[in-house]
């Protein structure tokens, strides 16, 4: 989990950057102290220290409460005294036990941790703008829905002071509701007295607490106060453990507030000093500053400047900040800087006008942010790939340079790059739909399950190594970092980039981990639209539920809903659509039908058994259905050609008498293996093959050999698998993994092809197969990731029925493709029909996609979505 490091820690800090080391921190603007440091009392008592250390305090402080509320004019049984504001959140959760806590975002973090050392649930329910001064406004107030809620004022870290009369008001019209109103820099405002809720007549329902430390400036000392209805501190005070205020705390309580001398003069410095750093920020180029009322002002960084490497540069000077990545609502731009003395001021400005300067000289200023949508869907397969691949086609058809980005893609589909980096099938038909080169910046990151063994995880392209879940969230900072770094090259490159979700954006378990989706969407300021699949039922339970669910500070990205997948009369919709655009508060851009036969590439294998059936075939293909089957789009041209049927067989009892049996690509080849012999297919596949002809892609191919050998565990558990035996190879998996792209021809006259034949595909292996005897391969690659090579491919057995290669995309060749039809039909005694061998199959289907959308989606509302350059 990343460190969530507080004011003044400069280890965490320096542990979360990753710096072994760093200087004394000279220039501490991190914390929130008083600038005029503290009170003469303070002195007073360190110089009787050694007689109040050797003496029992009071043992739950009661004259330290008297005097601080004769300091504010309450009674000493509305207040109650602990060790810092931190204890006594702690005591009120244990007092009132909520069962959740609800906050707005930005907050100080440390009510979350307080809430989880407590074991209760708390959850930010909205979040303040920040093109509203981040106020906290009664609407904001009315949205909270736990049964306590943690509200500051002056906010950490925004410095926003909230009305006594809103929370007041709130309090009465959620009189179910406990308000903790966090007081901790009020003491700093020139007004306190105009703004501080703390007074002899609080309603039941609010509790106000008050740091001291930071306002007198003893951090070291942790002294804190809580002011409530007396029936409401008696409740506190029964969780309250004796002893907890030590005795030099409590004689400086009755002390602080007597020197109104020392408070006027700190209020006037934090203001003037205040007043000095803002002008002094002014001053440094492209920064946002934040109206504040606190002794601490937030800043936004330029975009291309993040307040982390702000903060790790002047760490090495001994200047320490406060970034506020781990702020919700917030982000990796923002830092908070305390209001310190002018000469303070002054190093830390200079500090970072050279830093900022030099960023810009290193860093290419970026250019207005690149517009982006984002898709994402109700479900795993609510359409989400296929609306993307068509707002490609969509936008490309208007002159319009658009990319696909899909940050981390899962699916055993992968493709080969023109570089040889591997990505995901699904950004490869986005791209083609947007009619560029696929790249594998535009799926940084993929992941290919391993069964129980956990997944294969690439990054850019190449393959870093096997993880279980948990190992992969471990490493979240590293692969986030890599798809934000992808994004960015992309923006840069592209008019426009059309961003695919994964799975659920509402999926509540995995939110924290999860940057693909809504979290993704707010990095590239994306306006999203929320795909939902009607087709299975629940659409409008869906939809109203995954909005619900999506965190509030990314809700208001959401711009538009898509039902997808409708078949009947879309009036029937009508009162439906209304009443969840009123729920939701976000248009329906429109429904779109069911198309079938769209022959577009399907993401994953969930549906493979549900592909539409030719209706009236010539020839029977049968895949056969591996657990773990990958690439089965080396099929897709197989499918969509007429009068041939492609069927996808689990059970070899099914497996009937096909004119051609095809074993696919595995991720797990020997797992796949091990479990064909033990359901009966090696022996099915072995009695066939007399009759039946017989190929193998890829994993398929290796198991058709004497033995496949997993010495290392490449893909799961080590081991060695006796193959098929229907071909003389053998297989043994390396760690280094084969990736390219292939271009060649045909090197003998086969059955199924002459001589000469071209092919062009990709290969994607771990394994070496060496051959068992000295036959001649029946594939040359002729060019292998554009460089010249003269190298045998494949194998074939004597009677011409069983062959093997590793080649992706065989079938995707027009001739070849042609020839095998041929020869299928041939050996059922039939010629095949000029349907079967209609090139028309090999034309793309994007614009009949786009023309859909054309036709069923608010057109006009897509493209002024596409044309926002804001944070949407």
């Amino acid at each position: 989990m990343k460190p969530n490091p507080h004011g003044g820690d400069a280890r965490t800090v320096a542990s979360a950057l990753g710096a072994e080391s760093y200087p004394p921190i000279r220039l501490d603007f991190s914390v929130n102290i008083n600038p005029l440091g503290p009170p003469p009392a303070v002195r007073e008592v360190m110089m009787n220290g050694m007689a109040l250390a050797s003496s029992y305090p009071d043992v739950y402080a009661h004259s330290a409460e008297e005097c601080l509320a004769q300091a504010h004019n309450v009674s000493a049984e509305s207040v109650v005294v602990g060790n810092g504001s931190t204890e006594i959140f702690g005591w009120i959760l244990q007092a009132f036990k909520p069962s959740r806590v609800s906050l707005i975002a930005p907050c100080y973090a440390g009510y979350e941790e307080a809430c989880r050392a407590s074991g209760i649930d708390c959850t930010v329910d909205a979040v303040a703008a920040a093109e509203s001064g981040f106020a906290v406004t009664p609407e904001l107030l009315d949205q909270l829905t736990g049964d306590m809620a943690f509200i500051g004022t002056p906010n950490n870290p925004t410095g926003h002071l909230i009305s006594p009369a809103i929370l007041l008001e709130a309090a009465k019209k959620h009189s179910e509701r406990i308000f903790v109103i966090d007081e901790a820099f009020i003491d700093f405002c020139a007004d306190s007295d105009q703004y501080t809720l703390i007074g002899p007549d609080l309603p039941e329902n609010i509790i106000v607490v008050k740091s001291l430390t930071k306002f007198f400036a003893v951090p070291g000392l942790r002294l804190g106060m809580a002011c409530a209805n007396p029936l409401t501190v008696a409740r506190i005070n029964a969780t309250r453990l004796p002893w907890s205020v030590n005795a030099l705390a409590q004689s400086l309580a009755g002390k602080l507030y007597r020197n109104e001398e020392y408070i006027d003069a700190s209020r006037r410095m934090t203001h003037e000093l205040r007043l000095t750093l803002v002008d002094a920020l002014k001053e440094l180029p492209s920064l946002t500053i934040h109206a504040s009322q606190a002794n601490f002002v937030l800043v936004e960084l330029p975009p291309h400047c993040a307040a982390s490497h702000l903060q790790e540069q002047l760490l090495k000077q001994g200047i320490l900040i406060r970034t506020c990545d781990n702020y919700e609502g917030l982000g990796a731009s923002y830092c908070r800087l305390a209001v310190r003395p002018a000469h303070e001021i002054d190093e830390l400005i200079n500090a970072m006008r050279s830093i900022l300067s030099n960023e810009q000289a290193t860093l290419p200023e970026k250019a207005p942010h690149t517009p982006a949508l984002m898709v994402v869907g109700t479900t795993s397969n609510a359409g989400k790939s296929i609306v993307a691949a068509g707002l490609c086609r969509f936008f490309a058809r208007r002159g319009i340079s658009v990319a696909p980005f899909k940050a981390q893609n899962m699916a055993l589909n992968s493709f080969v790059t023109p570089e040889g980096g591997e990505m995901g099938r699904a950004q490869v038909v986005q791209a083609q739909a947007a009619g560029v080169d696929p790249h594998t910046d535009m799926n940084p990151v993929l992941l290919k399950p391993l069964g129980e063994d956990g997944s294969q995880v690439i990054v850019n392209g190449k393959a870093i190594g096997n993880f279980k879940a948990r190992e992969y969230y471990a490493m979240k900072k590293r692969v986030s970092g890599a798809a934000h770094e992808a994004y960015d090259r992309l923006a840069e490159s592209y008019d426009l980039i059309i961003l695919e979700g994964a799975g659920s954006p509402a999926e509540i378990n995995l939110q924290e981990e999860d940057f693909v989706n809504m979290a993704m969407a707010d990095y590239a300021k994306a306006a999203t639209i929320l795909v939902a699949d009607i087709d299975r039922g629940g659409v409008f339970a869906s939809i109203l539920g995954t909005v619900n669910l999506i965190p509030d500070k990314y809700r208001h990205l959401l711009k538009g809903i898509v039902i997808n997948k409708f078949r009947g009369d879309e009036s029937l919709l009508e009162s439906g659509i209304k009443d969840i655009e009123a729920m939701t508060g976000i248009p329906v851009l429109g429904v779109l039908p069911y198309i079938r036969n769209i022959q577009i590439e399907d993401e994953d294998s969930q549906d493979l058994e549900d592909r539409p059936a030719e209706d009236d075939p010539l020839l029977d293909i049968a895949v056969v259905r591996l657990p773990r089957i990958s690439n089965f789009t080396d099929f897709n041209a197989l499918e969509r050609t007429p009068r041939v049927r492609v069927r996808y067989v689990s059970d070899p009892s099914l497996l009937g008498e096909p004119d051609l049996i095809i074993l696919p690509g595995t991720k797990s080849t020997c797992s796949d293996l091990r479990e064909l012999k033990q359901s009966g297919w090696a022996e099915r596949l072995g009695e066939a093959e007399k009759r039946i002809p017989i190929f193998g892609i890829c994993g398929g191919y290796q198991m058709l050999g004497e033995s496949v050998d997993d010495p290392d565990g490449v893909e799961g558990q080590p081991g060695s698998e006796s193959g098929l035996g229907l071909l003389p190879l053998r297989t043994v998996m390396r760690e280094s993994k084969s990736l390219a792209q292939v271009q060649g021809t045909t090197q003998t006259h086969l059955p199924f092809a002459s001589a000469g034949t071209e092919f062009s595909g990709y290969e994607i292996h771990a394994g070496e197969t060496l051959f068992l005897d000295g036959r001649n391969a029946p594939l040359t690659v002729l060019h292998r990731n554009s460089a010249e090579i003269n190298e045998p491919a494949g194998c074939i057995s004597e009677s011409g029925t069983v062959f093997g290669c590793y080649i992706h995309g065989l079938f995707d060749a027009t001739d070849f493709r042609h020839q095998l039809l041929k020869w299928l039909c041939q050996r059922k005694d039939i010629e095949a029909p000029a349907e079967m061998l209609n090139t028309d199959t090999d034309i793309d289907p994007y614009n009949r996609l786009a023309d859909v959308q054309e036709k069923h989606l608010d057109a006009k509302a897509i493209c002024a979505l596409a044309q926002q350059t804001d944070s949407a």
